[in-house]
């Protein structure tokens, strides 16, 4: 349980540390930051626009059917997203609504990138497409690039695009799409960025080699035995990340190393850096902060939420994944989502105090113990359409039951004030 409204999803800022971001609901494999906003995209088909000084969520958006697998800023403000469903998305700057969607693609999306002006938006699908998108009118033209995945995509600043694909090949294309540059690549590519005008290319034999924009190999460096699966720059830096959750900060004109740290247990599936931080993400589902001068950890986990009440009733362990973003004090509302005292005979997003997403407000629904129960029996998809909080289940009715059991007599406990 995450909540009953569109919120961010994390707990109010330290004041010593800027907090990690957590409140996706399965891995994250796409990450991008730009001024004050990251953004990013998960297994659980969102992509969230967050705000760097608060940490907080400034909009959740649920369009893509599947994973969002790759997201881009624009120099306008506006984002991308881009998924398993092939579709390509373009956001407003405040990721309240889309203002293109392109139909769903013959496959999956794997890579993404946009043009310095913004105007041209390019994916890469599974089977070995780009796919080039014009933002002025619309047009999106398909070319076969590839004949495997297309694992990587940039944009030099003359507006060619640099490709790397599963069948280990290197290209750039100019005008109309034509080649006019290629290597062969002596294992299979993850990923690239584009340092310097330099192509940064990231292999499964955890390898990471520089190229020229005429696809001249340049310095390379073994970083480790384990596959590299991500890779990103800012300016003269360079990251990248391995299976094992080990994650490399280099000098991009030489791949000389600064520092090295472990982000993860696991694969750091997504990377992004702005001019001091490095943002990491991957399986645990946590977006976190770590220092680009020395990989030192800047950002602070939320600290566990102490409970309002408890008691040893199944209702309490099933509320403690609830307590995360929710209170059952009346009036406080400095959590995640909203205080949940006095729910129940309550109409939906009627708690004073909180500044509710416009769907919930329009929506005609009464909390009362069966409601709260049913919106776990069928999830919020169908119970709450548009509030676009993560799909959560709970299949056990009688853990459903247990729930609002403890809510009710938590919220006894603490009668509001005369």
């Amino acid at each position: 349980m995450r909540g009953l409204s569109l919120v961010a999803w994390l707990l109010f800022v330290s004041p010593t540390l800027a907090q990690d971001f957590t409140g996706h609901g399965g891995p994250v494999g796409a990450l991008d930051v730009a001024g004050d906003r990251l953004i990013s995209g998960s297994f659980d088909t969102r992509a969230i626009l967050w705000d760097l000084g608060s940490s907080s969520a400034r909009n959740v958006t649920r369009l893509h059917d599947g994973n969002v697998t790759a997201v881009s800023f624009l120099p306008d403000g506006g984002f991308v997203t881009a998924g398993q469903d092939g579709r390509i998305a373009i956001w407003q700057p405040d990721g309240r609504a889309p203002d293109m969607v392109t139909p769903p693609g013959v496959a999956a999306i794997a890579s993404l990138a946009v043009s310095p002006d913004g105007m041209r938006v390019a994916a890469g699908l599974w089977d070995g497409q780009v796919q080039v998108l014009e933002r002025e009118t619309g047009l999106l033209q398909s070319h076969q690039a590839h004949r495997e995945r297309v694992t990587g995509l940039a944009f030099f600043q003359s507006g060619d695009l640099v490709s790397v694909g599963g069948d280990l090949r290197l290209v750039r294309w100019g005008a109309a799409f034509t080649p006019q540059a290629s290597a062969d690549l002596p294992d299979l590519p993850n990923g690239l960025a584009i340092s310097e005008e330099r192509v940064a290319v990231i292999f499964a034999e955890g390898a990471l080699r520089l190229f020229s924009p005429e696809a001249e190999l340049l310095p390379e460096r073994f970083l480790t035995d384990r596959p590299l699966v991500s890779v990103s720059a800012h300016g003269g830096d360079l990251a990248a990340a391995a299976i094992d959750g080990t994650v490399w900060l280099l000098r991009s004109s030489d791949l000389f190393q600064r520092a090295v740290f472990q982000a993860a247990e696991g694969p750091v599936w997504a990377l992004a850096l702005d001019e001091s931080q490095v943002f990491t993400a991957g399986a645990e589902a946590t977006i976190r902060r770590w220092s680009l001068a020395d990989g030192s950890p800047v950002g602070d986990a939320p600290e566990a939420v102490a409970p309002d009440y408890r008691d040893d009733s199944r209702g309490f362990e099933v509320w403690q994944a609830c307590a995360v973003c929710h209170s059952l004090q009346p009036g406080d509302h400095a959590r995640a989502g909203p205080s949940l005292h006095g729910i129940f005979g309550q109409p939906i997003a009627s708690q004073p105090g909180y500044d509710y997403s416009e769907a919930l407000r329009d929506l005609d629904l009464i909390w009362t113990p069966q409601t709260v129960a049913e919106l776990f029996e069928y999830g919020p998809e169908a119970y709450t359409p548009g509030s676009r909080m993560p799909e959560q289940l709970i299949a056990n009715p009688t853990d459903r039951e247990a729930l609002v059991a403890f809510m009710a007599r938590a919220i006894a406990a603490t009668p509001l004030e005369p």
